[in-house]
């Protein structure tokens, strides 16, 4: 069996009585037993992520190169099976205007179907439910709004570290003013704690004081951070959030795939992003 066919496999033996476990072990090639033994845990199976689909997890610039292949008229019918999120990116990517067809379901499902291999690549992916146990799997359920902020107040970590080294009132001022106002109410509540990770300095007297240059700079960090955290996680579950990931950050979070130096820091980071995620669902509750 392929990998994502052992995970699946092993997902359902986990789950079974342990002579049961054995009894169906039994009918499988050696060589299989062997394999399922090596893999690692499986997360608690959950009956809501069967209903996981990759499509809905995609951010729209990994559909958009496909479509451009097409005509309008094919590329308004893809667009007609989307969530309206990705519609309004993918609207604004390839300069249409919002007129799309009404599909009867079965078409839909067919026209997501399609665009899910084009995302895929024909790979043999662990499906979700089946991925092994790991702390950020949750990330690949979060809303879009959440998800696309975790790279950003990342960074603002290296932000806080660096700032305390400034002491111009001035200077303190241009950098908040340069950030939207709830990364810097965060900000605020990372200056208050020493930062136990810290890397390369971000040279901030290099800053040209424009708010793209500060985004770009924090997307960076905010990478290198999250590529840390998910060091020792499986590779499909690295790959599903990379296309959550809009394409330039998704292909640039690979570029960081380095062991960690010290001992605590998948630890250590992955606690930082499910703090960000509690600030970030708090700040959308009702």
């Amino acid at each position: 069996m392929k990998t994502a066919a052992l995970m699946v496999c092993k997902g359902f033996l986990d789950r079974c009585p342990a002579d049961m476990q054995s009894e169906m072990l039994a009918l499988l090639p050696r060589k299989e037993q062997l394999d399922l033994g090596e893999l690692p845990a499986s997360a608690p199976l959950k009956s809501e992520n069967f209903d996981w689909e990759l499509i809905d997890k995609t951010h729209y610039s990994w559909i958009a190169p496909y479509l451009r292949t097409l005509t309008e008229n094919e590329i308004r019918l893809f667009l007609g099976a989307l969530s309206k999120p990705q519609q309004h990116g993918l609207e604004k990517a390839l300069g249409l205007s919002n007129h799309l067809p009404e599909l009867k379901p079965i078409a839909k499902r067919w026209l997501r179907k399609t665009l899910q291999d084009v995302v895929a690549q024909n790979q043999q992916l662990v499906p979700y439910a089946f991925l092994p146990d790991h702390p950020l799997n949750d990330l690949l359920d979060l809303a879009p709004s959440i998800f696309e902020k975790i790279v950003p107040y990342l960074g603002l970590h290296d932000l806080a570290f660096e700032m305390r080294q400034i002491i111009a009132t001035a200077a303190l001022k241009k950098l908040f003013s340069a950030l939207p106002k709830r990364e810097g109410e965060f900000l605020n509540t990372l200056l208050l704690h020493r930062e136990p990770l810290t890397f390369k300095r971000l040279f901030l007297d290099k800053w040209d004081g424009s708010k793209e240059h500060l985004t770009k700079i924090l997307e960076e960090r905010g990478l290198h951070r999250l590529a840390l955290a998910l060091y020792g996680a499986h590779p499909h579950l690295i790959w599903y959030i990379t296309r959550r990931l809009n394409m330039h950050l998704g292909t640039s979070l690979l570029k960081y795939n380095e062991k960690p130096t010290h001992a605590r820091a998948e630890q250590i980071l992955t606690e930082q992003i499910q703090k960000i995620v509690s600030f970030l669902t708090h700040e959308e509750s009702p």
